[in-house]
């Protein structure tokens, strides 16, 4: 059995319990997880790699995390729990609830066993993480073996199982995830048909010295800490992108960007504790990066949702989404210092972005507030008629230098006999901004939205002239600074 024979087993079963809402992609990220921790094969010459019994079950307990970004962590706490009372009274005399999951799995009369699995991730007792729990039938009675972390002595020395019990210390509230045989049932199926003679029992915990040379390497490169707390966010995006992580420094901190691959999407990533930030500047921060990108490469950027909390960068589930990449990827530019230079690539790209998802009316509306932007003095009266103004002023300098000819010519002839000024500020500006007597835009209207899309090149360009020309903003993707 392989990872992704494994992924496709546990998404089969997970369907048919609370997890059916969630998607394929839920499993693909957990996995990435649980690979981040050392707990799967890594590379794609791994991939085809068949399964240990304790990677093998360190892919169920990652089943155990609330959020898919925490499988790895999850995985690796609960593989590592000790029996209360000591190994004399553990399920097969093993030494930890992964020891126990690996009888079960590569042992057919301790799978017959069994009644039940329970795990769970929350912090119940007084100093440590994670419970687990197996029950099963010996000698004719049901019987449980419990483990806890490690860490709480006072309950895995021989002789604390007598008179444990397990509610007496238990929060009001936890999340428990419940194994019932007929999982481990179907998993060792496929592994003895990996295994049939159980002649590669070395193989249940393998020392994979590259594998801990480049996970310590990657850890040194990131700057991974002990404390480390990732934001991680899916990118849609058709901007250029590092075909491998690649660290960024940017306004002072450093991003950790992941490429595409068969299992997850283009995804950015911040550590908040080490940048110092909250989750909501992070995410402005971020805004800001690709704000400067999507101003450069002249393309679509999207944030998309994410998750916080993993110790490491946790790439996001894959999405179907063609883009560039650069073999040799630099980036050499710094946030730019005006205020208003900031506010006007965060409006060019909201543009773009509206655009990619057929809003355009409101892309329209996002190309004219660029030029706003310049305008904008509080409590200052015409700032409106100052960017008419500017339209009206610049137009004629931004067609001549337009490389945008065949728009240009399609824009004005919908102008009709408007002046082009004139048609961008009354028949798009007002018509998206406002319901108004004069023009009403009716966003349901095929004509009127292919109107909007022939005036959305040209206002675009016109913004980006503006960016350029005004507010000094280069489109290099490396200045000198």
């Amino acid at each position: 059995m392989i990872a992704k024979q494994l992924e496709t087993v546990l998404s089969s079963e997970a369907a048919k319990t609370e997890f059916s809402h969630r998607a394929h992609a839920d499993m693909v990220q957990r996995f990435q997880s649980v690979r981040e921790f050392g707990l799967l094969p890594r590379g794609r010459g791994k991939n085809a790699q068949h399964l240990t019994y304790k990677e093998a079950a360190a892919g169920i307990l990652s089943l155990v995390a609330d959020k898919p970004g925490w499988g790895g962590h999850a995985a690796k706490i609960l593989l590592g729990l000790k029996p209360v009372g000591g190994v004399d009274v553990s399920y097969k005399g093993a030494a930890t609830f992964g020891g126990a999951l690996i009888e079960i799995l590569q042992n057919e009369d301790a799978l017959d066993a069994i009644l039940e699995v329970r795990a769970s991730g929350s912090e119940i007792y007084t100093n440590c993480h994670g419970r687990g729990a197996i029950t099963y039938v010996a000698e004719g009675e049901t019987r449980t073996a419990y483990y806890v972390g490690a860490l709480a002595t006072s309950l895995t020395g021989r002789g604390a199982e007598q008179g444990f019990d397990p509610r007496s210390l238990i929060s009001s509230a936890i999340k428990e995830t419940v194994f019932f045989p007929s999982l481990f049932e179907c998993v060792a199926r496929e592994m003895r048909i990996q295994y049939p003679d159980h002649a590669f029992d070395h193989l249940i915990d393998p020392d994979d010295d590259e594998l801990e040379r480049q996970k310590e390497e990657r850890v040194h490169r990131l700057g991974i800490t002990a404390g480390s707390n990732f934001l991680n966010l899916a990118v849609d995006t058709q901007v250029t992108w590092p075909k491998e992580e690649t660290v960024v420094e940017f306004g002072d901190r450093r991003l950790v960007l992941m490429p595409t691959t068969k299992e997850s999407d283009t995804s950015i990533h911040i550590d908040l504790r080490a940048a110092q930030l909250g989750s909501g500047d992070a995410y402005t921060l971020i805004n800001r990066f690709l704000s400067l990108l999507t101003w450069c490469d002249d393309q679509f950027c999207t944030l998309q949702e994410g998750s916080s909390g993993s110790r490491f960068p946790t790439a996001m589930g894959k999405r179907d989404l063609a883009f560039a990449t650069a073999h040799h990827w630099a980036f050499a530019r710094q946030m730019p210092a005006s205020k208003d230079a900031q506010m006007a690539l965060a409006l060019y790209r909201q543009g773009r972005n509206a655009e990619q998802n057929y809003l355009v009316a409101y892309a329209v509306l996002s190309y004219v507030k660029v030029i706003e932007v310049k305008y904008r003095k509080p409590g200052k009266p015409g700032t409106v008629a100052e960017a008419k103004k500017w339209i009206e002023d610049n137009y004629q300098g931004f067609r001549d230098a337009s490389y945008l000819a065949p728009e240009i010519e399609r824009f004005e002839e919908a102008c009709g006999n408007e002046p082009p000024p004139q048609y961008i500020w009354k028949m798009c500006r007002h018509a998206v901004a406002h319901v108004s007597e004069g023009y009403v835009s009716d966003p349901d209207d095929f004509e009127e939205l292919r109107r909007l899309h022939v005036a959305a090149d040209v206002i675009r360009g016109l913004a980006r002239y503006f960016i350029g020309e005004e507010l000094g903003v280069s489109t290099s993707i490396f200045d000198g600074t």
